[in-house]
């Protein structure tokens, strides 16, 4: 997915809102590292929100001067990354948000959709 979201052309910024991913058991804290290597890698991602617990070893991966703390946050909740995002995300960006059902990503989903949904979309319609 990160991948993905590093080469999909045409978006002012590419932000992506990761959470823990506890289902990983054992290997999580390396899998956690191997995603933040791989975000760094790509060179191409704007922004790291992270939410809860293991994320904070994605910020161990070896990250280029640009991802240094000016264009990554760490939150303690989804629902403060909510409140962060429902600010930040602009028009012409794009958000990958990615996290284990039990650290709630939906809710960012469900705030952004809240603030910036056309009238006709209604949060209700849309499949989690």
């Amino acid at each position: 997915m990160i991948k993905v979201l590093a080469a999909t052309p045409g978006y002012r910024r590419r932000i992506l809102a990761a959470g823990e991913m506890r289902e990983l058991g054992a290997t999580s804290a390396q899998l956690h590292r191997e995603a933040g290597k791989c975000t760094a890698e790509t060179g191409k991602i704007d922004w790291v929100v992270g939410v809860e617990g293991m994320p904070r070893k994605l910020w161990k991966a070896r990250w280029p001067q640009a991802y240094r703390a000016r264009r990554r946050k760490m939150f303690a909740s989804s629902e403060e990354a909510a409140k962060f995002l429902a600010d930040f995300v602009a028009p012409g960006d794009l958000l990958l948000v990615k996290g284990s059902r039990g650290v709630k990503m939906e809710r960012i989903v469900e705030s952004l959709l809240a603030a910036h949904a056309p009238a006709l979309a209604s949060p209700e319609k849309v499949r989690h």
